[in-house]
């Protein structure tokens, strides 16, 4: 009893921490924010702040790989990918911290080193190798066509990057990437 106790406590500091860390990271940028800043957002001691990560990094690694295992899991529902679960797990990720989304896929893309956001990469290539897509295989890999997918929903969220637009509405983009998804898959030939 005592235990279960100690390790709730400690997973709801971890929590605690990571959630004040995304909200500062999203409202200063990632390298406007300090231990001593997320520490006291989160109302723990910086020695607390190490006792859970061990750097900056360490914490944003996590968040990143986090996010990533979110967008995993809700593709693998049932044992089956889903190209557009993907997506769908992913503007409900990227709406309530677009900046720092946005921040960690690519950082986790330009990381030298195994990259989780290749995880999903490989997963969308699995799925796009396997069911449609037939006019477009012709002509590119399944790895192009997840890339191509990939990049249009970023070129989604950085549309309203530049256009200075809210991101209010996670299924705004959802709907969008979905409807590309399924002008690509069902073309036919």
């Amino acid at each position: 009893m005592e235990q279960s106790r100690r390790l709730r406590k400690k997973d709801n500091t971890h929590r605690a921490i990571m959630h004040s860390a995304k909200m500062l990271f999203e409202k200063n940028g990632l390298g406007n924010v300090t231990i001593e800043q997320i520490a006291e957002q989160a109302d723990v001691s910086r020695s607390t702040f190490f006792t859970h990560f061990t750097s900056l990094d360490d914490l944003l690694m996590q968040i990143a790989n986090e996010e990533i295992h979110d967008i995993l899991d809700a593709a693998a529902k049932d044992g089956n990918a889903d190209v557009k679960a993907v997506f769908h797990q992913l503007a409900k990720d990227t709406y309530p911290y677009p900046y720092l989304t946005t921040q960690l896929f690519v950082r986790s893309i330009l990381s030298s080193g195994k990259s989780s956001a290749r995880d999903v990469l490989a997963l969308l290539e699995s799925e796009i190798e396997s069911s449609g897509y037939r006019k477009l295989k012709k002509d590119f890999s399944a790895k192009d066509i997840a890339s191509f997918i990939f990049g249009a929903y970023f070129g989604l969220v950085f549309q309203k990057f530049i256009e200075d637009e809210p991101f209010e509405n996670p299924a705004e983009i959802d709907n969008k990437i979905s409807l590309f998804i399924d002008c690509l898959k069902n073309q036919e030939e």
